[in-house]
This record gives C-alpha cells, structure tokens and sequence, in this order.
C-alpha cells in the first residue's frame, strides 16, 4: 500500500443533509423578516438541525492502513486488522418507506459482523477498502 489514507465524510454528505435541515431555519428568517418580528426559540431551534447534523457527520472516519482498518461513527468505533476479515459484503435491504438501502458489514472470521456505514463517505471510499481486502486476501 502506498500509505494511509482517512476518509471523512464528502462535502456532498454536508450539503444534502445540512442543506435539507436548513430549510425550517430559512423559513423562520423569511417569516420574521416579512413580519417584522423574531422569535429567537423558533430561530434558535431550527438553526441547530443543520448544525447537529454537521456534527453528527463531523464524527465520521475510516482509516485504511497497511496493518488495517479504524472505522469510527457516533454508535460505534473498532479497529480490525486484515487477518481477521473474511470479507467485505454489500448488500441492498429493502423494505420501508424510503425504499431499498445498501447495507455494508464486515465479516470476520470469528462470526462476528460489523457494520460499516459508507454512504457519508466519498465514492472512492469503499473502492478503497474493497481493494485492500482483496489485495490482502
């Protein structure tokens, strides 16, 4: 391996999610300025959606290093070296309302699964990994 590499979640991640949760907070500046008055709980309270989404997403890494793989979100955070992975899957989950998701684990070979959440990362991400696996195989 060349050396390295972090990933952190895309600026695509930040704009999609930040930006939808913005929207009730440039509401409530659009109603106060057409108003004429402010309500700063109103303000206050949609202004941190985007702002506890970026955080939320600030929490995201994977790291791939020549020994293995640290993976960290708010739910969880591992490190697991190469021999212990069996494999990488990704799979389509369907159901629900919002329709098919993909789902990435990583299986090892003592049985136990770990999901990994790619889809904050960039595209290249999960190429990354999955070449990394293959290369160790």
């Amino acid at each position: 391996m060349t050396g390295p590499r972090t990933f952190r979640t895309s600026p695509g991640s930040y704009a999609a999610l930040c930006g939808v949760l913005s929207v009730p907070f440039f509401i409530w500046v659009w109603s106060a300025f057409s108003r004429g008055t402010v309500d700063p709980r109103a303000l206050l309270i949609s202004a941190s959606l985007p702002v506890a989404a970026a955080v939320w997403l600030a929490w995201y890494r994977l790291r791939i290093d020549d020994s293995g793989i640290e993976y960290r979100d708010l739910r969880r955070s591992f490190y697991v070296r190469y021999p212990e992975v069996a494999s990488l899957k990704a799979e389509w989950i369907s159901g629900g309302r919002f329709g098919s998701v993909h789902r990435f684990t990583l299986h090892l070979h003592d049985g136990r699964e770990l999901p990994i959440n790619l889809k904050p990362f960039p595209r290249d991400a999960y190429k990354a990994l999955s070449e990394r696996l293959r290369s160790d195989a």
